[in-house]
């Protein structure tokens, strides 16, 4: 039974990763601890403060390595056909379980327990004590536990990675984020929408049970000033329970699969219906630029994604119309602006997604060598795949620029671009793109999550950097000046990040 458990931890104790990961996760609280050193906040409790920073970037990274990294713990087996292969060596579907799913939340302990000790060094700056980042760590551990064994649902009701990287964001979702969407949405409703008392009381009685397991609720506890509570608490209890539920469920429902993995319908012989003429090819014949068409068509959507996409934002853009003086509310702010802000952030999602698919295919199907025979130079093969792309997209831009004018979002005309928080998420969306199209060529399974966790990151440790940086910033220089080193530092880890996608191409090709 515990034979593939057995050899996959051998297998990772001989591995070079998982020990550069640990090395590298206990240099980055070495690095916040200098940071919060030499910020010298006035806090009166810094060590507080310092180490609830660490327990946050804990939560996000776990949360993120839940739909990267446990989520394709069985779904990769299935999308390679190497199933069936661990069923000939005479492993149980329990042993499989453990061997791919186990292995992983081991490993991701450990990773915990290597930064426990260094996170001590938080009692050096005050105002936190040892039973309070014991107890944060048993909290995060029990967290892990839980959303490994959410992401093993999803992986084992799954054929292929995306599924299973869906369903675990919805049991997330439907776990962690249901009541209290539920809650916000009660508490920012105007009070001509009030609701009754009645409902109002369900929902707080729906949010007291929900602090229960709430790993928020549990470390804003944990972490208050001078706070008393025990070592082992609700939460742990219940995120063990609810997370040994969901191993048992993934069981019952591998052990009902696995064994139909490979059955096969016999073929009937049936007639070969004639080809119907279409008033309109979806898929048209291929263009100058192939490479191009090829990223439209089968990885932007296409024509058909055109339409899809154009009828979702109508239909999106009639809702919020139709309840204009609700969102007007909700939103403080105009219709056309929301209409403009969802077009523009599903825009960005598309091209997102795009760049964490781009050389998934090549990859996978060890075609990028031929993909890199072609007489083209590599960077025009990546910038002509990149138009693909911003072509699938292209409808929901468009679509926006009329909707920011309605709503004059474009009134201050270039000055837009002047302006710090738009100059900084175009900045930090454009070193996502990249990071995430690097990410894929580095890793099989989770390159988008993997992106996002590197961005929290840098954010947890350059953000205060920055923040006293800007302080340099002369107040009577014009916006464009106050901007320009976002701008600049932009531009050259953008620059950094291309050549390392260029160098890593030409890596993967050269096996």
């Amino acid at each position: 039974t515990l034979a593939l458990l057995q050899r996959s931890i051998r297998a990772d104790a001989q591995r070079r990763g998982p020990h550069m990961l640990r090395i590298a996760s206990v240099l980055l609280i070495l690095v916040m601890l200098i940071v919060a050193h030499a910020a010298e906040t006035p806090s009166s409790a810094p060590g507080l403060q310092f180490f609830r920073q660490i327990a946050v970037l804990g939560v996000i990274l776990i949360t993120l390595a839940g739909l990267g990294h446990f989520a394709s713990a069985i779904s990769e087996e299935r999308e390679e056909g190497t199933l069936g292969l661990l069923l000939l060596a005479d492993l149980s579907p329990f042993s499989i379980l453990l061997g791919k799913s186990t292995n992983r939340l081991l490993s991701a302990w450990l990773l915990l327990a290597v930064q426990l000790p260094f996170s001590l060094l938080a009692l050096t700056l005050g105002g936190i004590t040892v039973s309070q980042i014991i107890a944060a760590y048993i909290a995060l551990a029990m967290y892990l536990f839980l959303v490994a064994n959410l992401a093993l649902v999803g992986s084992v009701c799954s054929r292929r990675t995306p599924q299973a990287v869906a369903i675990t964001l919805v049991l997330l979702f439907l776990v962690f984020g249901l009541i209290p969407v539920i809650d916000a949405y009660a508490q920012l409703l105007p009070k001509s929408y009030a609701l009754s008392p009645v409902v109002q009381a369900r929902i707080n009685a729906l949010k007291e049970f929900y602090t229960s397991w709430s790993i928020v609720h549990r470390l804003q506890t944990i972490l208050e000033s001078n706070s008393k509570t025990g070592v082992w608490g609700g939460q742990a209890t219940y995120s063990l329970l609810f997370g040994c539920c969901c191993f048992a469920m993934s069981w019952n429902i591998f052990r009902k699969l696995v064994w139909d993995a490979d059955v096969i319908d016999a073929p009937r012989l049936e007639p070969v219906p004639r080809p119907r003429q279409r008033w309109f090819q979806f898929v048209s014949r291929p263009w100058r630029s192939a490479i191009i068409w090829k990223e439209f068509h089968f990885l932007g959507g296409g024509y058909l994604g055109w339409i899809v996409k154009l009828l979702s934002a109508l239909g999106m853009g009639l809702i919020v119309w139709w309840r204009s003086e609700f969102v007007e509310q909700l939103a403080l702010t105009r219709p056309f602006v929301v209409i403009f802000l969802m077009l523009f952030g599903f825009a960005a999602l598309d091209l997102l997604y795009c760049c964490s698919k781009m050389f998934d295919v090549e990859i996978k199907q060890g075609t990028l060598g031929n993909l890199l025979m072609l007489p083209q130079s590599l960077l025009r093969i990546v910038t002509e795949k990149l138009l693909g792309c911003l072509l699938g997209a292209l409808p929901l831009f468009l679509l926006a620029i009329p909707f920011g004018f309605a709503g004059d979002v474009f009134s201050e005309g270039w000055g837009v671009f002047a302006d710090p928080p738009v100059v900084i998420t175009l900045g930090i969306y454009l070193v996502l793109c990249h990071l995430t199209l690097l990410c894929t060529l580095i890793v099989r399974h989770g390159a988008l999550a993997l992106a996002l966790g590197l961005m929290v990151i840098l954010w947890g440790v350059l953000a205060p950097t920055a923040a006293l940086l800007m302080l340099l910033v002369r107040e009577d220089n014009t916006a464009f000046a106050q901007v320009s080193p976002i701008y600049y530092v932009t531009f050259v880890v953008c620059g950094m990040l291309q050549a390392a996608i260029i160098m890593r191409l030409e890596a993967i090709a050269g096996r």
